[in-house]
């Protein structure tokens, strides 16, 4: 035990300061009164983290070019990051990097990135660091496959061979038969009976009901928060808090779109905020 502080003291005291520059609620609400593009430029500029980043670039004045440089931040932090890891910390962390997205680089939200990555999972030498590993990717891979049918079924009104192509097959807490069962579904209604009935929807953390995007980031809220719980000294930190930073990037392009073509900013915070 004393080892792994001593692995991990150094790394997650630069999370928890990294972490702390995140953006609070009301910083968004002041965002959310700017009136225009610029303003939210103005004000990202002074912002404690984003102005480092615009500094020496004085000349951007334009949505896009603000969207590039958000997005590099978590490339600028995820390097940071490997910084503070050693070899082994590096290997388990360089495994997230291809979902982050950033300036000319989509993530890469596929099949065969999933299966590689939870093959190399599956021979990672550290056991905690193996058990960390397997909730962040095993968790995000049944959701995946959850919300993929669940879209399937209700907006597409998919057949069960158009839909397996997509089908991620790995299994986590989702059992096979589970997965096989919500494809072969006949309605909407049948899809949620059966997703009612896994693990996901039993116990303290079970969900009143299934509510595509707004259920997948519940659950992944709620795991990274249970890790780095039991596993304080860990990667765990460290992978919420990318989590965190997508999100947050996330939360600022949709602002600035939203400012961009004058959404209501009701619905500008409904989207970002749930409420």
């Amino acid at each position: 035990m004393v080892g792994e502080l001593l692995q991990y003291s150094g790394l997650v005291t630069k999370i928890r300061a990294m972490a702390g520059r995140l953006l609070t609620q009301e910083e968004y609400e002041r965002i959310l009164g700017l009136q225009t593009v610029d303003e939210t430029i103005a004000y990202l500029k002074e912002e404690k983290t984003y102005g480092k980043i615009y500094s020496g670039h004085d000349e951007i004045k334009h949505r896009g070019q603000v969207e590039a440089l958000i997005y590099n931040s978590i490339r600028m932090d995820f390097e940071k990051i490997c910084c503070f890891c050693n070899p082994v910390q590096r290997q388990a962390i360089k495994l997230y990097e291809p979902q982050l997205q950033y300036e000319n680089a989509a993530p890469e939200l596929n099949q065969d990135y999933f299966l590689k990555t939870w093959k190399q999972i599956s021979r990672f030498p550290k056991k905690d660091a193996k058990k960390i590993l397997r909730e962040v990717f095993g968790t995000q891979i049944d959701w995946l496959n959850i919300m993929w049918g669940y879209r399937a079924k209700r907006f597409f009104r998919q057949q069960d061979a158009e839909i397996i192509p997509y089908i991620i097959p790995v299994y986590y807490k989702l059992k096979k038969t589970e997965l096989q069962n919500m494809i072969r579904a006949q309605s909407i209604e049948e899809f949620e009976k059966i997703v009612g009935n896994t693990a996901y929807f039993k116990g303290k953390d079970a969900f009143l009901q299934l509510q595509d995007e707004i259920s997948y980031h519940q659950v992944m809220l709620r795991m990274y928060r249970r890790i780095c719980k039991k596993y304080p000294a860990s990667l765990a930190p460290v992978f919420y808090y990318l989590y965190q930073k997508e999100q947050e990037i996330q939360k600022l392009t949709s602002i600035l779109e939203g400012i961009r073509y004058q959404v209501a900013k009701q619905d500008i915070r409904t989207i970002i905020m749930g409420k």
